[in-house]
Order: structure tokens, then sequence, then C-alpha cells
């Protein structure tokens, strides 16, 4: 279940943004894709003006063939020629308009199986850590803090390794969601929007006449041949597809969905960065988590090296993460006592320094076996007490 969820569900370890494109636009377009195919048999496809000599088995096989045949004839039938002139043949992909639907829920898909098949290369994984102490609000104080002491004190060894990756990584994949979106709505425009894309080429100056390929056609002749004994007999019809009409409304639809998807995805890529690599933008959250622990409030130095030193950017993602995904009340417990760790680490380095820069009080002696530096205290000595002469040398 717990695999299931993180392949085709929304982790722990992402936000709105991410969950709207790996999941829920997913499961839009494979609804889509469904949907398409049931319509196939559910409506009236084609319809065909055939010869009223036709009889209804002729007429039956007339639309199945037509519509079972992706290549048309597509001319105008206001032309008064069209019996002398053969007209050209277009292709038509109404058949494969569920696989193209399945395949662009895949491309939707694919960041986010990047992300799950390389975000524990990192030895961190955010989604269980966030897991872990989602549920710790329901214990009791004693618990909780237990929790949380435990919880920072592993959290900081995770960070002494890795500081940066793990945050790119994420910068990274929705820099992959960006690059789907944009090359998405490009498809959809071309292929399902061509007055738009006709517009937006001419005034680009590119010529998009021999770019624009349609996928689907509404108005066609198809040429059915019947064989009889040895003779082979063609027909050609006129046929329309109502069929299409339901499919462009549908990609209509997603076109806007995949237009404000793309603005929401660019602008949530922005922000991230922002709020990763800016200082200013970062430090206000974690300030204020510190700042609520009872007692008096650390000084903004101080905060500043907990944050560059200590937690770096994947700390920073890992705690907005438990806010948003759990609860601000876990995100602000687990920064406490990540800030009481950096303390301590803070004083015990302080203290190793002081051990060795520190002027002593008494004598000083080098130790040639440590290559340090050995204090005799002043106060070893007596206060009227001399040292011992030596004797004199006969």
């Amino acid at each position: 279940m717990a695999a299931s969820q993180q392949w085709f569900g929304r982790g722990l370890d992402q936000d709105y943004v991410d969950s709207i494109n790996s999941f829920w636009t997913v499961l839009l377009l494979a609804v889509c894709s469904v949907g398409s195919f049931v319509v196939r048999y559910t409506t009236t496809p084609i319809s065909c003006w055939c010869p009223a000599q036709f009889a209804e088995s002729m007429y039956s096989y007339t639309q199945e063939s037509c519509f079972l045949n992706d290549l048309y004839h597509n001319k105008s039938v206001m032309d008064a020629d069209y019996d002398k002139i053969f007209p050209a043949s277009v292709p038509s992909y109404h058949l494969w308009i569920p696989l193209i639907l399945f395949f662009q829920a895949l491309a939707f898909k694919v960041p986010n199986i990047f992300w799950n098949s390389t975000k524990d290369l990192f030895t961190f994984n955010m989604e269980e850590t966030v897991e872990s102490l989602k549920s710790v609000q329901v214990t009791n104080a004693e618990n909780r803090q237990a929790i949380f002491s435990d919880a920072a004190r592993v959290f900081a060894s995770l960070l002494r390794r890795n500081r940066i990756f793990l945050s790119l990584l994420y910068l990274f994949v929705k820099l992959l969601s960006c690059v789907n979106l944009a090359g998405q709505l490009m498809f959809l425009t071309i292929y399902f929007r061509q007055y738009l894309a006709i517009r937006i080429g001419t005034s680009a100056g590119i010529d998009m006449d021999s770019i624009i390929k349609p996928l689907l056609v509404k108005h066609v002749f198809c040429v059915v041949q019947v064989r009889i004994l040895q003779n082979t007999h063609s027909h050609r019809v006129q046929c329309s597809l109502p069929i299409t009409e339901i499919y462009e409304k549908m990609f209509i639809f997603l076109w806007y969905w995949v237009f404000l998807l793309a603005v929401i995805t660019i602008l949530n890529l922005v922000l991230w960065a922002g709020f990763l690599f800016l200082p200013f933008l970062r430090d206000g959250r974690i300030a204020a988590h510190v700042n609520a622990a009872k007692g008096s409030p650390p000084d903004e130095h101080s905060i500043t090296r907990f944050i560059s030193s200590f937690l770096g950017m994947d700390g920073v993602l890992v705690l907005t993460m438990m806010s948003r995904n759990s609860s601000e009340l876990v995100a602000a417990g687990l920064t406490q006592h990540l800030y009481q760790v950096f303390r301590e680490k803070e004083e015990e380095f302080k203290n190793q320094r002081n051990l060795y820069t520190e002027e002593p009080r008494g004598g000083v002696v080098f130790t040639e076996a440590t290559r340090g530096i050995a204090a005799l205290p002043m106060s070893d000595l007596s206060s009227g007490a001399r040292p011992p002469e030596r004797a004199p040398v006969k």
C-alpha cells in the first residue's frame, strides 16, 4: 500500500502544485482517455450520405468501414468538380485519441517517477521523516519531547552529510514539470487549436501552414470498395465525424487546464528557488519557530548561523514540507530541538577551541609527545616558598 501511494498518490514530500501535476492531472487525462474510448461505442461516431439503393447491411458496412479507415479524402462539398478531381488523402487520428491521452498522462507522471527513484540516493528520506512525525501530536507531552529530541539528533547527523543536493534535485524535478507543460501546451496548440497557432505564428513571422497538420477531420469523402464475385465496385460517399466535435471540446478544456497549470507551476518554481536561495525569504519562518520556544529568544546572528551552517537548504526544505503536510506545531517543535542540538554543538566546539587558544595562568610547558601546550597553575607553588637553589659545583 505504501509503495502504491508513493507511485500513484500524493507524497508527503510534495507541495500542492506537485500534487496537481503528478496526481490530479494524470487522473484527469486517464478519465479522458477512458471516456474517449467509451464515446466511440456509445455514440454515433460517423454519419455517411449513402446512395438510395444501399440496403441496411450495406449502409452499416459503409459506416463501420469508413470509421475504421484512417485515411480520408478531404475536399469541400461545395466544389462542383469533386466527381472529376480526386481529392488528396488526409489522415485522421480519431482512433488513436485514447492512446494519445495515455501518453500525455505518462508525460505528466515522469517527473514524479524521477523524483521517487532518485531522492533516496542522497541518504535522506524526506517522506519518511515527515511521516514519522506526522502523528506526534496525539501523544502526551513527555513522549512528544522525547520523540522530537531523538528525531532532531538523527536529523542533525543526516544533515551533516547533505545540505544542498536534495533541494537542487527538488528544483530540477519542478523544472522538468515546467518543460513538460510547455511541450504539452505546444502540442495542444498546434494540433487542436490551429487558429490560435496560426495567429501566434503569423505574428512571430513563422509559416504555420507547413507545420500544422490537424489530427482530426470533420467533413470527408470515404472510398468503400465492395467485391462482388470477380468484380470490385468502388463507392465514394460523403461523411461527417460527429465524434470529432466531442474530442475537440475535450482538448480545448485540456488546453486551458494546461495553460493555467503552466503559469502556476512556473510561479511555484520561482518562489521555491527564491525561498531556498534568498536568506530574507527563508529565515523568517525558521526564526518564528525558534522564537516560539520558552525562554529568551536567540539573537539574529545565532539564527543565521543555525540556518546557514547547520540546516542548510535541505533542512529548510524538509521543515517547510513538514509544516505544509503535517502542521506548523510539528515543524516548530522539531525546529526548536534542532536549535538546541545546534547550540550544544556550538558550545562543544567553543570549549574545544578555548582549550587550545586560551592563555594559561601559570607556567607553560611544550610537550613533544602531544605537540601541545601544558599549563602549570601558579597556585601549586606556595606563596612563601622559593625554588630550590642548585648546589655550587666544586
